[in-house]
């Protein structure tokens, strides 16, 4: 680490710590605000090639850094600046009389900096007292993982193919099943019969459980009402007067050969509708992923 760079932490008055090439439990307040703000941006993304998140990125951004923060008890535009930024509306608006006027510059900077120096002292203090209660309470909960053997777990995959943004991505895949507890924090995964490539045994960090499903309740069904017995394929349907694309669905109904599209709204099969989407958003997920093959071949 330079001196340089030491000198500008102590101005600032923090610390820098050396870590690996790649860690980012070491940097965690900005590691959270990136999350944060992947989640927010995940939300309002609506391309399937994911080429329109920059249209959002900037409004995003400026609401987050506007927010009051619970654990600081202000914004994080305040606690870097000195001051809250004012929104198109203020900006609009006429400025009223005021109950405080300072009638030199220096002396409105002095109180600036004044409640600046105040606030600043305060975050600190309050995210001092926020680590020790969350590390307390971390400690507190913290139980040895609950995954054994012939246990269906979900795997974290961080590999993508290129073009693809991977924080934009769905890294979890499976289920799979453990074959085998091959130590406390490791365990070997059954692959066989499934399209993924990867080596087996993997870190329990890595692995989430699969939560039992809702049993579906089933109804008796009426004389005039015919039992969907598998869901082939969908399409897009016909699109509403408010701009929504529904979806039609090509069923096969039990005691029929022949199979028929229908729209969304007139099936009545929830867990056959819930199992096709489910298997269809995971053949859509795979596709994005980048195997091991493919990686050893460009480079």
């Amino acid at each position: 680490m330079s001196d340089f760079f030491k000198a500008f932490n102590k101005l600032m008055g923090q610390r820098q710590r050396a870590t690996l090439a790649y860690r980012p439990q070491a940097n965690g307040a900005a590691e959270r605000m990136v999350q944060t703000i992947t989640s927010t941006i995940k939300m309002y993304i609506a391309d399937n090639d994911q080429r329109d998140w920059d249209e959002y990125a900037e409004r995003l951004t400026y609401a987050l850094n506007t927010a009051h923060d619970r654990t600081r008890d202000e914004t994080p535009f305040f606690l870097v600046h000195g001051w809250d930024p004012r929104s198109t509306l203020e900006a609009t608006l006429a400025i009223g009389n005021t109950s405080h006027r300072d009638v030199e510059a220096r002396r409105w900077r002095m109180r600036i900096q004044r409640h600046y120096k105040t606030a600043r002292a305060q975050a600190l203090e309050l995210i001092r007292e926020a680590v020790d209660t969350r590390a307390t309470r971390q400690n507190a909960r913290a139980t040895e993982h609950a995954i054994q053997r012939g246990s269906q777990v979900w795997l974290y995959l961080d590999r993508v193919k290129p073009g693809y943004a991977r924080k934009l991505a769905h890294l979890w895949h499976g289920p799979f099943r453990v074959a085998e507890l091959v130590s406390a924090y490791a365990v070997r995964l059954e692959t066989n019969g499934t399209p993924y490539q990867l080596f087996p045994i993997v870190h329990v960090s890595k692995l989430k459980p699969l939560l039992p499903e809702d049993s579906w309740e089933t109804h008796d069904a009426d004389d005039d009402v015919y039992e969907v017995e598998q869901i082939l394929d969908v399409r897009e349907g016909r699109t509403t007067r408010y701009g929504r694309t529904r979806r039609e669905f090509r069923v096969k109904w039990r005691g029929y050969r022949e199979t028929s599209w229908v729209d969304e709204l007139d099936l009545n099969c929830g867990g056959l509708l819930y199992d096709f989407l489910r298997k269809r958003t995971g053949r859509s997920r795979f596709e994005v992923m980048q195997s091991h093959e493919d990686a050893s071949t460009e480079s």
